[in-house]
Protein backbone atom coordinates (compact mmCIF):
# COMPACT_ATOMS: atom_id res chain seq x y z
CA UNK A 1 0.00 0.00 0.00
CA UNK A 2 1.37 3.70 -1.16
CA UNK A 3 2.73 4.99 2.49
CA UNK A 4 0.14 8.21 2.11
CA UNK A 5 -2.53 5.72 2.47
CA UNK A 6 -1.40 4.12 5.53
CA UNK A 7 -3.02 4.16 8.61
CA UNK A 8 -1.61 4.39 11.89
CA UNK A 9 -4.82 4.51 15.14
CA UNK A 10 -7.36 4.82 12.01
CA UNK A 11 -5.42 7.69 10.51
CA UNK A 12 -4.17 8.01 6.59
CA UNK A 13 -0.95 9.47 6.87
CA UNK A 14 -2.29 11.84 3.72
CA UNK A 15 -5.00 12.87 5.98
CA UNK A 16 -2.15 13.57 9.25
CA UNK A 17 -0.55 15.99 7.16
CA UNK A 18 -2.90 18.48 6.14
CA UNK A 19 -4.37 18.38 9.37
CA UNK A 20 -1.16 19.08 11.07
CA UNK A 21 0.04 21.39 8.28
CA UNK A 22 -3.48 23.28 8.64
CA UNK A 23 -3.63 23.95 12.27
CA UNK A 24 0.16 25.83 11.60
CA UNK A 25 -2.57 28.54 9.42
CA UNK A 26 -1.76 26.58 5.75
CA UNK A 27 -5.38 26.87 3.07
CA UNK A 28 -3.93 25.64 0.04
CA UNK A 29 -2.06 22.48 -0.93
CA UNK A 30 -0.71 20.82 -3.63
CA UNK A 31 0.14 17.04 -3.27
CA UNK A 32 1.87 15.79 -5.63
CA UNK A 33 2.06 11.61 -6.15
CA UNK A 34 2.97 8.81 -9.03
CA UNK A 35 -0.21 8.85 -11.35
CA UNK A 36 -1.43 5.02 -10.34
CA UNK A 37 -1.86 6.53 -6.45
CA UNK A 38 -2.64 10.04 -7.11
CA UNK A 39 -6.96 9.14 -7.77
CA UNK A 40 -6.04 7.11 -4.98
CA UNK A 41 -5.36 10.06 -2.98
CA UNK A 42 -7.98 12.45 -4.07
CA UNK A 43 -10.88 10.16 -3.67
CA UNK A 44 -9.25 10.01 0.06
CA UNK A 45 -9.33 13.58 0.75
CA UNK A 46 -12.67 14.21 -1.53
CA UNK A 47 -14.38 11.75 0.89
CA UNK A 48 -13.95 13.14 3.75
CA UNK A 49 -16.26 16.10 4.90
CA UNK A 50 -15.07 19.88 4.03
CA UNK A 51 -11.53 20.35 5.02
CA UNK A 52 -12.52 24.05 4.59
CA UNK A 53 -8.59 24.22 2.64
CA UNK A 54 -8.20 23.74 -1.25
CA UNK A 55 -6.09 21.15 -2.23
CA UNK A 56 -5.07 20.63 -5.91
CA UNK A 57 -3.85 17.14 -7.08
CA UNK A 58 -0.40 16.39 -9.87
CA UNK A 59 1.22 13.90 -10.75
CA UNK A 60 4.45 13.43 -9.37
CA UNK A 61 7.43 15.45 -11.21
CA UNK A 62 4.89 17.76 -13.03
CA UNK A 63 5.98 21.78 -12.21
CA UNK A 64 3.93 23.68 -9.57
CA UNK A 65 2.05 26.71 -10.74
CA UNK A 66 3.63 28.70 -8.40
CA UNK A 67 6.52 28.01 -5.34
CA UNK A 68 5.22 26.45 -2.92
CA UNK A 69 5.79 28.28 0.72
CA UNK A 70 6.59 24.88 2.03
CA UNK A 71 7.80 21.30 0.82
CA UNK A 72 7.10 18.34 2.15
CA UNK A 73 8.37 15.21 1.75
CA UNK A 74 5.19 13.21 3.06
CA UNK A 75 6.33 9.68 3.38
CA UNK A 76 7.89 10.86 6.42
CA UNK A 77 5.94 12.14 9.75
CA UNK A 78 7.72 14.84 11.87
CA UNK A 79 6.85 15.51 15.23
CA UNK A 80 4.52 18.35 15.73
CA UNK A 81 6.04 21.25 18.01
CA UNK A 82 9.64 20.29 15.95
CA UNK A 83 7.20 21.08 12.64
CA UNK A 84 6.34 24.23 13.87
CA UNK A 85 9.73 25.19 15.04
CA UNK A 86 10.72 24.80 11.92
CA UNK A 87 7.88 26.78 10.47
CA UNK A 88 8.07 29.86 12.73
CA UNK A 89 12.08 30.19 13.37
CA UNK A 90 14.65 30.52 10.46
CA UNK A 91 15.16 27.71 9.24
CA UNK A 92 15.17 26.83 5.33
CA UNK A 93 15.99 22.89 5.37
CA UNK A 94 14.38 20.87 7.75
CA UNK A 95 16.83 17.47 7.39
CA UNK A 96 16.44 13.91 8.54
CA UNK A 97 19.64 11.79 8.77
CA UNK A 98 20.66 13.98 5.75
CA UNK A 99 17.71 13.53 3.84
CA UNK A 100 15.47 16.90 2.89
CA UNK A 101 12.29 16.33 4.55
CA UNK A 102 11.06 20.08 4.73
CA UNK A 103 12.19 22.98 2.90
CA UNK A 104 10.66 26.36 2.22
CA UNK A 105 10.50 28.03 -1.27
CA UNK A 106 12.65 30.99 -0.76
CA UNK A 107 16.43 30.57 0.61
CA UNK A 108 17.76 33.31 1.93
CA UNK A 109 20.45 32.46 4.54
CA UNK A 110 20.13 28.55 3.31
CA UNK A 111 20.20 27.46 7.02
CA UNK A 112 19.41 23.81 7.34
CA UNK A 113 18.49 21.98 11.01
CA UNK A 114 18.33 18.40 11.37
CA UNK A 115 15.16 18.00 12.69
CA UNK A 116 15.97 16.07 16.06
CA UNK A 117 17.26 19.84 17.23
CA UNK A 118 13.90 21.09 17.14
CA UNK A 119 12.10 18.55 19.44
CA UNK A 120 12.63 17.65 23.21
CA UNK A 121 14.72 14.77 23.87
CA UNK A 122 12.03 12.49 25.38
CA UNK A 123 10.49 13.10 21.80
CA UNK A 124 13.16 12.14 19.17
CA UNK A 125 13.88 10.93 16.72
CA UNK A 126 11.70 14.04 15.79
CA UNK A 127 10.84 12.69 12.03
CA UNK A 128 10.41 8.64 11.26
CA UNK A 129 9.55 7.38 7.80
CA UNK A 130 5.81 6.44 7.67
CA UNK A 131 6.06 3.12 5.28
CA UNK A 132 7.88 1.53 8.81
CA UNK A 133 4.89 0.30 10.94
CA UNK A 134 6.29 -0.66 13.74
CA UNK A 135 8.95 2.60 14.64
CA UNK A 136 6.13 4.61 13.38
CA UNK A 137 3.25 3.59 15.44
CA UNK A 138 6.12 4.01 18.36
CA UNK A 139 6.66 7.48 17.16
CA UNK A 140 3.41 8.43 17.38
CA UNK A 141 2.88 7.24 20.87
CA UNK A 142 6.16 8.43 21.95
CA UNK A 143 5.13 12.27 20.67
CA UNK A 144 1.98 11.97 22.55
CA UNK A 145 3.52 12.16 25.87
CA UNK A 146 2.60 15.67 27.19
CA UNK A 147 3.25 15.25 31.05
CA UNK A 148 6.78 15.76 32.48
CA UNK A 149 5.69 15.19 35.88
CA UNK A 150 7.17 12.13 37.60
CA UNK A 151 3.60 10.70 38.05
CA UNK A 152 3.04 10.63 34.28
CA UNK A 153 6.43 9.15 33.58
CA UNK A 154 4.82 6.48 36.11
CA UNK A 155 1.16 6.18 34.53
CA UNK A 156 2.89 6.96 30.64
CA UNK A 157 3.24 2.88 30.16
CA UNK A 158 -0.25 1.74 30.83
CA UNK A 159 -1.42 4.66 29.31
CA UNK A 160 0.23 3.83 26.36
CA UNK A 161 -0.46 0.29 26.55
CA UNK A 162 -4.41 1.21 26.39
CA UNK A 163 -3.72 4.26 23.47
CA UNK A 164 -2.33 1.36 21.70
CA UNK A 165 -5.11 -0.67 22.57
CA UNK A 166 -8.06 1.70 21.79
CA UNK A 167 -6.52 3.43 19.41
CA UNK A 168 -7.68 1.84 16.20
CA UNK A 169 -11.55 1.43 17.46
CA UNK A 170 -12.81 4.62 15.47
CA UNK A 171 -15.80 4.38 18.18
CA UNK A 172 -13.67 5.65 21.01
CA UNK A 173 -13.03 9.05 20.63
CA UNK A 174 -11.56 11.33 23.13
CA UNK A 175 -14.13 13.38 23.63
CA UNK A 176 -16.05 10.23 24.74
CA UNK A 177 -12.87 8.79 27.06
CA UNK A 178 -13.54 12.38 28.52
CA UNK A 179 -17.07 11.52 29.32
CA UNK A 180 -16.29 8.47 30.71
CA UNK A 181 -13.68 9.94 33.29
CA UNK A 182 -16.27 12.19 34.87
CA UNK A 183 -19.07 9.52 34.80
CA UNK A 184 -16.48 6.83 36.95
CA UNK A 185 -15.63 10.30 38.91
CA UNK A 186 -19.41 10.11 40.70
CA UNK A 187 -18.73 6.46 42.18
CA UNK A 188 -15.42 7.63 43.71
CA UNK A 189 -17.20 10.83 44.57
CA UNK A 190 -19.80 8.44 46.82
CA UNK A 191 -17.05 6.62 48.27
CA UNK A 192 -15.32 9.11 49.59
CA UNK A 193 -18.48 10.27 51.09
CA UNK A 194 -18.75 7.17 52.75
CA UNK A 195 -15.71 7.26 53.96
CA UNK A 196 -14.00 4.38 52.44
CA UNK A 197 -11.44 6.33 51.38
CA UNK A 198 -9.03 3.61 49.95
CA UNK A 199 -11.26 2.20 47.49
CA UNK A 200 -12.29 5.83 46.81
CA UNK A 201 -8.28 6.71 46.24
CA UNK A 202 -7.23 3.92 44.28
CA UNK A 203 -10.84 4.12 41.95
CA UNK A 204 -9.52 8.03 41.36
CA UNK A 205 -5.86 7.11 40.69
CA UNK A 206 -7.34 5.00 37.65
CA UNK A 207 -9.83 7.74 36.72
CA UNK A 208 -6.82 9.98 36.50
CA UNK A 209 -4.72 7.16 34.03
CA UNK A 210 -7.71 7.16 31.97
CA UNK A 211 -8.18 10.50 31.43
CA UNK A 212 -4.27 10.74 30.61
CA UNK A 213 -5.64 8.84 27.53
CA UNK A 214 -8.20 11.21 25.91
CA UNK A 215 -5.62 13.45 24.94
CA UNK A 216 -3.08 11.01 23.84
CA UNK A 217 -5.23 9.36 21.64
CA UNK A 218 -6.34 12.46 19.94
CA UNK A 219 -2.30 13.44 19.45
CA UNK A 220 -1.76 10.03 18.21
CA UNK A 221 -4.25 10.35 15.48
CA UNK A 222 -3.14 13.83 14.44
CA UNK A 223 -6.18 15.22 14.49
CA UNK A 224 -6.89 17.82 17.36
CA UNK A 225 -10.02 19.97 18.01
CA UNK A 226 -10.99 23.22 19.50
CA UNK A 227 -13.77 21.72 21.14
CA UNK A 228 -11.74 19.32 23.08
CA UNK A 229 -9.98 21.89 24.75
CA UNK A 230 -12.66 21.69 27.20
CA UNK A 231 -11.28 18.65 28.39
CA UNK A 232 -9.50 20.94 30.58
CA UNK A 233 -12.79 22.75 32.19
CA UNK A 234 -14.16 19.01 33.01
CA UNK A 235 -11.22 17.78 34.02
CA UNK A 236 -11.10 20.43 36.99
CA UNK A 237 -14.87 19.86 37.56
CA UNK A 238 -13.77 16.04 38.21
CA UNK A 239 -10.91 16.97 40.58
CA UNK A 240 -12.61 19.58 42.53
CA UNK A 241 -15.40 17.19 43.43
CA UNK A 242 -13.47 14.67 44.57
CA UNK A 243 -11.26 16.84 46.40
CA UNK A 244 -14.46 18.54 48.38
CA UNK A 245 -15.83 14.86 48.77
CA UNK A 246 -12.70 13.51 50.54
CA UNK A 247 -12.82 16.72 52.72
CA UNK A 248 -16.63 15.53 53.59
CA UNK A 249 -16.17 12.41 53.62
CA UNK A 250 -13.61 13.05 56.62
CA UNK A 251 -15.49 15.67 58.30
CA UNK A 252 -18.76 13.59 58.22
CA UNK A 253 -16.00 10.21 59.75
CA UNK A 254 -14.76 11.33 62.53
CA UNK A 255 -12.70 14.62 61.70
CA UNK A 256 -15.25 17.27 61.58
CA UNK A 257 -14.63 20.73 61.07
CA UNK A 258 -10.82 20.66 61.11
CA UNK A 259 -11.26 18.36 58.22
CA UNK A 260 -14.00 20.49 56.11
CA UNK A 261 -11.70 23.85 56.72
CA UNK A 262 -8.61 22.19 55.54
CA UNK A 263 -9.99 20.82 52.62
CA UNK A 264 -11.99 24.13 51.61
CA UNK A 265 -8.32 25.96 52.24
CA UNK A 266 -6.78 22.99 50.10
CA UNK A 267 -9.38 23.76 47.62
CA UNK A 268 -8.49 27.45 47.08
CA UNK A 269 -5.25 27.18 46.97
CA UNK A 270 -5.60 24.39 44.52
CA UNK A 271 -7.33 27.09 42.87
CA UNK A 272 -5.35 30.08 42.94
CA UNK A 273 -2.00 27.18 41.80
CA UNK A 274 -4.25 26.28 38.50
CA UNK A 275 -5.03 30.27 37.96
CA UNK A 276 -1.22 31.67 38.17
CA UNK A 277 -0.49 28.92 35.36
CA UNK A 278 -3.09 29.46 33.49
CA UNK A 279 -3.14 33.46 33.43
CA UNK A 280 0.68 32.73 32.96
CA UNK A 281 0.52 30.45 30.11
CA UNK A 282 -2.48 33.27 28.32
CA UNK A 283 0.05 36.21 28.89
CA UNK A 284 3.24 34.56 27.81
CA UNK A 285 1.93 31.91 25.38
CA UNK A 286 4.15 29.62 26.73
CA UNK A 287 3.24 27.24 29.81
CA UNK A 288 5.40 27.71 32.80
CA UNK A 289 6.74 24.51 33.16
CA UNK A 290 8.65 24.99 29.98
CA UNK A 291 10.25 28.25 30.55
CA UNK A 292 13.52 28.24 32.11
CA UNK A 293 15.33 25.09 33.29
CA UNK A 294 14.37 25.66 37.36
CA UNK A 295 10.52 25.66 36.05
CA UNK A 296 11.18 22.43 34.23
CA UNK A 297 12.77 21.00 36.90
CA UNK A 298 9.84 22.06 39.82
CA UNK A 299 7.00 20.67 36.96
CA UNK A 300 8.54 17.36 37.63
CA UNK A 301 7.42 17.18 41.21
CA UNK A 302 5.10 20.40 41.68
CA UNK A 303 1.37 19.50 43.25
CA UNK A 304 -0.96 18.29 40.91
CA UNK A 305 -3.80 15.12 41.28
CA UNK A 306 -2.02 12.21 41.23
CA UNK A 307 0.41 13.13 43.73
CA UNK A 308 -2.20 14.23 46.12
CA UNK A 309 -4.17 10.50 45.42
CA UNK A 310 -0.86 8.88 46.11
CA UNK A 311 -0.93 11.12 49.27
CA UNK A 312 -4.34 9.70 49.88
CA UNK A 313 -3.94 5.79 49.19
CA UNK A 314 -0.56 5.95 51.27
CA UNK A 315 -2.37 7.66 54.18
CA UNK A 316 -5.52 5.44 53.91
CA UNK A 317 -3.98 2.46 53.67
CA UNK A 318 -2.18 2.97 57.54
CA UNK A 319 -5.18 3.88 58.39
CA UNK A 320 -4.36 8.18 59.07
CA UNK A 321 -6.61 9.43 55.87
CA UNK A 322 -6.23 13.34 57.64
CA UNK A 323 -2.79 13.17 56.94
CA UNK A 324 -3.09 12.59 53.43
CA UNK A 325 -5.13 16.21 53.16
CA UNK A 326 -2.76 17.46 55.62
CA UNK A 327 0.16 16.41 52.68
CA UNK A 328 -1.59 17.92 49.68
CA UNK A 329 -2.30 21.07 51.16
CA UNK A 330 1.62 21.42 52.61
CA UNK A 331 1.97 20.51 48.64
CA UNK A 332 -0.50 22.70 46.86
CA UNK A 333 1.01 25.48 49.22
CA UNK A 334 4.71 25.24 48.61
CA UNK A 335 3.16 24.51 44.31
CA UNK A 336 1.38 27.96 44.54
CA UNK A 337 4.49 29.99 46.57
CA UNK A 338 6.52 28.80 43.93
CA UNK A 339 4.89 29.15 40.76
CA UNK A 340 3.77 32.60 42.05
CA UNK A 341 7.25 34.05 42.68
CA UNK A 342 8.38 32.51 39.52
CA UNK A 343 5.82 33.73 37.05
CA UNK A 344 5.95 37.68 39.24
CA UNK A 345 9.97 36.84 38.06
CA UNK A 346 9.23 36.26 34.30
CA UNK A 347 6.58 38.70 33.61
CA UNK A 348 8.73 41.44 35.46
CA UNK A 349 12.07 40.30 33.56
CA UNK A 350 9.45 41.00 30.33
CA UNK A 351 8.16 44.38 31.19
CA UNK A 352 11.67 45.07 31.64
CA UNK A 353 12.45 44.07 28.30
CA UNK A 354 9.54 45.44 26.37
CA UNK A 355 9.62 48.74 28.21
CA UNK A 356 7.27 48.50 30.02
CA UNK A 357 8.90 48.70 33.31
CA UNK A 358 10.17 52.06 32.42
CA UNK A 359 7.09 53.73 31.05
CA UNK A 360 5.41 53.23 34.40
CA UNK A 361 8.44 54.66 36.23
CA UNK A 362 8.04 57.59 33.78
CA UNK A 363 4.21 57.89 34.56
CA UNK A 364 4.74 57.48 38.06
CA UNK A 365 7.70 60.00 37.76
CA UNK A 366 6.73 63.76 39.65
CA UNK A 367 6.14 66.38 37.21
CA UNK A 368 8.29 69.70 36.57
CA UNK A 369 6.95 72.66 36.56
CA UNK A 370 7.88 75.50 33.99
Amino acid sequence: MPVALVEYFGVPVAVRWVSVLKSLGFTSFTIAAQREILSDVKNLLDDRIDLKVNVEYIPLGQALAVDAELSVEADFLVEPSALRRFVEEGYELGLHAGKIVLEKSVRRTGRSVELDELAEPRHRPACVYAGDIKATESALVRWAQKGIHITSILNAPLENALVKLLGDHKAVTPNRVTLAVNMLSLPAVLLFIKGWFLPAALLSYFIGILDGIDGKLARVRGVLTRFGHLEHSLDALYEQALYASFALGLALHGYDLFAAALGMAFLVVDCFVRHVYNQFALTTGRPLKHYAPFDRAFALVDGRRNMYLIYVIAFSAVGYPLLALLAAFAHASLTAVVYFLRAAQHLRELDAKEGIAQLLRLSASPRRRR
